[in-house]
């Protein structure tokens, strides 16, 4: 210990001998914690208004404005009034595009802020159909600054801030305008959604009438159809007739229409037995029942009903027959009579009161079954003799006819053919119309039941509690319903380990960068192998540490006026005073003792190594960016850099500790020290002949 007091006291009393030596060494304290202090104030607060302000960037407005409802309204001039209240950025209000674009150009302004012509239009196209989005043109000059366009990236932040307050106040104003007008006149949320749903029933309506409607003029169409069917086949007979001059052809057509009246006949004649045969079944079940009812309350609400509604049903058929036999009023009169008698014992069934009557009710109900029956047998005679009747009067009218209409087929044979023609074109347009009319009853069912749908989700909506509490609000607080609806979501920012100016998070890599520099600069003016005076029994690491604590002591000074200038002359944020001045500290023990080592054992060569590892650093030690971001070789290094232990170390001390954080590397710190301190030493001798030969052939070349 006594060989390393000798040595630093022989290096300090060489130092102190010379003033220069002493200005250089005061310079080398100094030096050092102004680059920390100065980065560390330049980067203070870049972010915050009063820095951000500073950045000019120019705005100007081409909106020209839309009317709406008789109003005109220009958004992009209440844009520009928002941001001249707005301090975030150096507003420049220019007076037109050109301008702003120039200064772009120039360098004048960071970036540009345009609101293009058609700027409100695109805002109000949600009320047309063709929607369109509202773009405001930013240009930035990203050539003058590479920070800048970030911090710019805050206008466009801010113009969509001020859009939106715009669009909050609108709405605000236009809700509160509404319910002014509503209660002024009486109007309260109950009449109007009580009105909607009155309309929509209304319009359910409309739809139901209009799909009758459609419906008959469907029928309508397919009845015409068929008629217009008929009588082409009917024109293209007569027209065959004509052209063969072979009225044998109407003697068929005759005989075809007579055999229709046959069928037609038989098929009433059918009718009729069948509605006869269904009258005996009911007769019988009605015989039956009232065998098996147990009083009369009974039958009347069981089978009475049941047989009731049977009679009904044959009731309805027969009116059916009497409507089809309209051409014969001797039918028409029988058949008229059977639904009468039908009617009469539909109501005997709903008369039966006294039970001591049953049996005299009885007989009157299966005489009325036996006259319903009789007028049906008397309408099938009617029927044939009506029929024959008819058939025999057509024979002799068409015979008589046929010689006049022979006469006339000469000169209908064309009127026919266009007939035809005609006919077939009309079916056509017929069918189309059919094909339209069923298209559109469909339409009108999906709508009704659209409608329907719509209007119990409208009863359903305005009948709820959270209807009702929205009313509340709409009511009594329009400002924060327009401001919820404008802005729903809050995004709540807790911060963790928080620092309160930028400086003061950037201040671990300034410090870090600065005691290295401050090292590294006192290893090259400060000569590291100086000769010593001779010393008995002189170890090597005797050698290393004496020389080393001139070295050890101005990294002290540095790392003390560094720390504590930055802690109350630039008043960064600092839980830990103390630890915060352990911490530079050891970095600056630990850099003093790797530049040291390097340039005592490797004299140049380790002065280059100490440069290479500073660069290394500065780029890839995580002190600007997060080491995730950076290159994958930065991130494979950044385990071996010190500054990212003392970096850590010093985050502890001004953001808060977390566990054992700042004492885990503030020990790697140390290891380091221990290996640096032993390369130095191993190293020393064996590189000595390497020194000497790049000393000698740098003093050769006369500059170096």
């Amino acid at each position: 210990m006594k060989n390393i007091w000798r040595i630093f006291r022989s290096d300090w009393q060489r130092l102190t001998a010379s003033v220069v030596a002493v200005v250089v060494v005061m310079g080398l304290c100094l030096i050092p914690c102004l680059y920390a202090w100065f980065n560390i104030f330049s980067n203070w607060d870049p972010y915050g208004p009063d820095s951000t302000s500073n950045i000019r960037v120019a705005v100007t407005s081409e909106d020209e404005g839309y009317e709406l409802l008789g109003l005109k309204l220009n958004i992009g001039s209440m844009v520009l009034d928002g941001l001249k209240s707005n301090h975030q950025m150096g507003w420049d209000f220019v007076d037109s595009r050109e301008e702003a674009l120039e200064g772009v150009r120039s360098g004048k302004y960071y970036a540009a802020l345009i609101v293009p012509s058609d700027f409100t239009g695109d805002f109000v196209s949600i009320l047309d159909t063709d929607l369109r989005h509202p773009q405001i043109q930013y240009y930035e000059n990203q050539k003058k600054n590479a920070i800048a366009p970030k911090i710019t990236n805050k206008a466009k932040t801010a113009v969509q801030d001020e859009i939106n307050a715009t669009v909050v106040e609108t709405v605000t104003d236009a809700v509160t305008t509404v319910s002014s007008v509503c209660k002024a006149l009486g109007l309260d949320a109950d009449d109007v959604s009580q009105g909607i749903i009155e309309k929509l029933g209304s319009a359910q309506q409309s739809l139901l009438a209009l799909e009758n409607t459609l419906t008959a003029m469907q029928t309508l169409v397919d009845q015409t159809d068929s008629i217009l069917a008929c009588a082409g086949v009917v024109s293209d007979d007569l027209n065959n007739i004509v052209k063969s001059g072979d009225l044998s052809g109407v003697q068929d057509a005759l005989n075809r229409g007579v055999g229709r009246l046959n069928e037609a006949e038989a098929e009433i004649a059918r009718q009729l037995e069948d509605i006869d045969n269904q009258l005996d079944v009911i007769a019988a079940d009605l015989a039956a029942a009232m065998g098996t009812a147990e009083d009369v309350a009974g039958f009347l609400a069981g089978p009475a009903q049941r047989l009731d509604e049977r009679l009904a049903e044959q009731q309805q058929r027969l009116e059916k027959l009497r409507d089809y036999a309209d051409n014969y009023p001797a039918i028409q009169e029988r058949l008229g009579n059977a639904i009468y008698h039908i009617g009469e014992l539909r109501d005997l069934l709903k008369k039966l009161e006294d039970p001591s009557q049953l049996e005299s009710w009885n007989q009157e109900v299966q005489a009325k079954v036996d006259q319903v029956r009789q007028d049906l047998r008397e309408a099938a005679l009617r029927i044939s003799e009506s029929v024959n009747q008819r058939v025999e009067e057509l024979n002799r009218d068409v015979q008589e006819k046929l010689q006049a209409v022979q006469n006339v087929f000469d000169n209908v044979s064309g009127g026919l053919t266009a007939l035809g023609d005609k006919l077939g074109r009309y079916q056509d347009a017929i069918q189309s119309t059919g094909t339209t009319l069923g298209g559109a009853i469909q339409l009108s069912a999906t709508l009704r039941g659209d409608l329907g749908k719509l209007s119990d989700d409208v009863e359903r909506i305005v009948t709820s509690d959270g209807f009702r509490r929205f009313l509340d609000v709409l009511e009594n607080n329009p400002e924060e319903l327009a401001g919820y609806l404008s802005d729903p979501i809050a995004m709540e920012t807790v911060p963790v380990y928080e620092i309160t100016t930028y400086g003061s998070a950037m201040a671990p890599y300034y410090i870090m960068l600065a005691l290295f520099v401050g090292s590294l600069l006192t290893a090259t003016m400060i000569h590291v192998n100086a000769p010593i005076p001779p010393l008995p029994l002189l170890r090597p690491w005797q050698r290393f540490f004496g020389r080393y604590q001139l070295f050890f002591l101005v990294g002290m000074v540095q790392a003390l006026v560094t720390g504590l200038g930055c802690v109350y002359y630039i008043g960064m944020q600092c839980l830990h005073p103390g630890l915060f001045l352990l911490a530079c500290c050891v970095c600056s023990l630990n850099f003093t003792m790797m530049n040291f080592a390097l340039v005592y054992a490797l004299d140049n060569i380790g002065m280059a190594l100490s440069v290479i590892i500073m660069v290394i650093q500065v780029a890839g030690s995580g002190g600007s960016y997060p080491i995730d971001v950076l290159p994958e070789v930065f991130q494979k290094l950044y385990v071996l850099m010190p500054f990212h232990y003392g970096m850590d170390m010093l985050r502890e001390t001004i953001a808060g500790r977390y566990e054992n954080v700042y004492w885990t590397n503030l020990a790697v710190m140390a290891g380091m020290c221990v290996l640096f301190a032993a390369l130095g030493m191993l190293l020393y001798y064996p590189a000595r002949p390497l020194n000497r030969l790049i000393a000698r052939s740098k003093e050769k070349s006369g500059i170096m």
